[in-house]
């Protein structure tokens, strides 16, 4: 688990004036989750780290990425600790003084972490030259971000410097397991619980941040894009929580390790909403630790960076014709309960990166499809289902959607029990809709069991474009090898500034820093197929190529697709 809080603020506060948002002038940090025993760590937090997950959402649209602590380009994306016990080089007395006072108010836990990334994204304004930062915060991560977001920590909320906050499987408004004392208890039995687990708590949350805690009214957020994205698979070690959470009768759709109502704001005042709108939404078939390996949460993360058109797609109707349930005056199981299943798809993403997953999918396995209850054959219900509510790429002209409907007869977490011979579900069938994404417009879709009218919104926000990689700041020191294309399938081209006269060495390395190829030359590029050095293909993912002739050493990141 990895993830920022809230306080109540007036809204009378000072209106705050509209930034540019700029990706071309915004740098991103990336704020990661729980660690059981990072509270108790040694070393220095607030330095640059690598991620997987940041190091491919910037390689999908060929932002640079930070490798150490001195310049960077203006939109670079970054990554940083919160945990240890040692403060950074570029840390004043004041900063240490200020972070021993939080850290004996608090105990250490969010306060502590929140405000050692916000002096980190301090700090990443004036290595990149940046206007603005943007945060993409996982898990853990997203509660320390909504504490500095809302506590304004360093002034970033209140001077406008946040551009865009995107929260993955975020605990937002607090964890279900760190809820429920007897379960923390349990685990406490094996290796006591940091404090990190008691500020996760939904009372901790509400005592020190706001009540409700699934809510959010501050002014302080007004112009921060907010995006929310959750996962559904509960099936991940051996549906502990999915069990936990029938054994005390409140199952909650979840990734095997948050709830998915936790995960979003659940209402948003309209002084809290930038440019009027809510918080973007996305939902995945994934499990919490799973997540980041779906390149579907990769482009959907790239894409609200740097995207200014949004999309929502809602199914505001629905008429069941066949019930598919017995209703003789002998054996009536009425009502039918009846499951939505809906998957979106980006034909733009698909061309761009060879994307084939949903971009957003509610799935019955997940019971994460809505449940709505039928009478009779021929009636039709009123909903707001949304399918699809997030941003678009540039050149996206449409989305198709794949619906499905099942007619339920058993699961425990939807509270169906009529049956216990399989199968559970009725299949009622399904088809594909294409929809527009350049403006809005109203659709249908019908088969002979179902029918349904689709809504589709669309709202653009005054973004400028990503028009390429940022220069670095004057003090950049040597420039970083190009590479072409990224991502790339199989054969990538690795060009080195200069070409010299002395033979480069050319290194692929993994992220855990295990060498996969290495080529010699004498020229200023280099072409590596996609292979290790058995000759195999080498896996999907992000590597370091690393150039080196004679004392001077060039890096980049390379992302690679299959």
């Amino acid at each position: 688990m990895r993830v920022g809080l809230i306080l109540l603020v007036s809204l009378a506060w000072p209106a705050i004036s509209f930034a540019s948002h700029d990706p071309n002038r915004t740098v991103t940090i990336y704020v990661h989750g729980f660690e059981r025993t990072g509270a108790d760590r040694h070393g220095t937090f607030g330095e640059d780290i690598q991620d997987s997950v940041a190091d491919s959402v910037a390689a999908l649209i060929g932002l640079p990425v930070g490798d150490g602590n001195g310049a960077v380009p203006f939109n670079a994306v970054l990554g940083t600790t919160y945990y240890g016990d040692t403060p950074p080089a570029y840390y004043t007395a004041g900063d240490r003084a200020q972070l021993d006072a939080v850290t004996t108010q608090w105990g250490g836990g969010v306060p502590r972490y929140a405000l050692i990334v916000a002096k980190f994204a301090r700090r990443a304004l004036e290595r990149s030259g940046a206007q603005q930062v943007s945060f993409v915060s996982a898990s853990f991560g997203s509660l320390i971000t909504r504490w500095l977001i809302e506590k304004n920590v360093e002034g970033l909320a209140g001077d406008g410097k946040i551009a865009r906050w995107l929260s993955l499987e975020g605990v937002v408004s607090g964890n279900w397991v760190a809820s429920h004392q007897d379960l923390v208890n349990i685990l406490a039995l094996a290796q006591p619980e940091p404090i990190d687990v008691k500020h996760m708590a939904y009372d901790w949350v509400e005592a020190n941040l706001h009540s409700p805690r699934t809510d959010i009214d501050t002014a302080l957020l007004s112009n921060v894009l907010v995006g929310q994205l959750v996962s559904t698979d509960d099936s991940v070690n051996r549906a502990a929580l999915r069990d936990a959470m029938l054994t005390y009768r409140d199952y909650l759709p979840n990734d095997g390790v948050q709830a998915a109502p936790d995960a979003v704001f659940r209402q948003v005042a309209s002084a809290a909403r930038f440019q009027g709108q809510a918080p973007t939404c996305a939902t995945f078939h994934a499990d919490h630790l799973g997540l980041a390996a779906h390149r579907s949460a990769w482009a959907e993360a790239a894409t609200f960076l740097i995207a200014s058109r949004r999309v929502t797609v809602t199914m505001t109707s629905a008429r069941v014709t066949n019930l598919h349930e017995p209703s003789a005056p002998w054996w009536d199981w009425r009502p039918a309960e009846v499951l939505f299943e809906s998957r979106a798809f980006s034909p733009a993403a698909e061309r761009r990166w060879g994307l084939t997953e949903a971009l957003s999918a509610h799935v019955k396995d997940d019971a994460a499809a809505p449940l709505v209850r039928y009478d009779r054959s021929g009636d039709t219900k009123t909903l707001s289902y949304v399918l699809f509510d997030d941003f678009v790429l540039p050149e996206e002209t449409s989305l198709r959607l794949e619906l499905h409907d099942w007619e339920l007869d058993y699961d425990l977490r939807y509270g169906v029990t009529e049956t216990v011979q399989t199968p559970y579900y009725d299949d009622m069938g399904g088809g594909s809709v294409t929809v527009s994404t350049l403006a809005p417009g109203t659709y249908s879709f019908a088969n002979n069991d179902w029918s349904c009218t689709i809504q589709v919104g669309v709202f653009d926000y005054p973004f400028q474009s990503l028009v390429g990689v940022g220069e670095p700041s004057p003090v950049q020191q040597s420039p970083a090898l190009q590479v072409f294309p990224q991502p790339a399938r199989a054969g990538v081209r690795i060009v080195s500034p200069s070409s010299g006269g002395a033979t480069a060495r050319l290194e692929i390395l993994d992220l855990s820093g295990r060498l996969v190829r290495r080529l010699e030359g004498l020229g200023a590029s280099f072409t590596w197929d996609g292979r290790a050095m058995n000759g195999r293909p080498a896996p999907a993912g992000v590597y370091l190529a690393r150039v080196t002739r004679g004392a001077e050493v060039r890096s980049a990141r390379i992302c690679l697709v299959r």
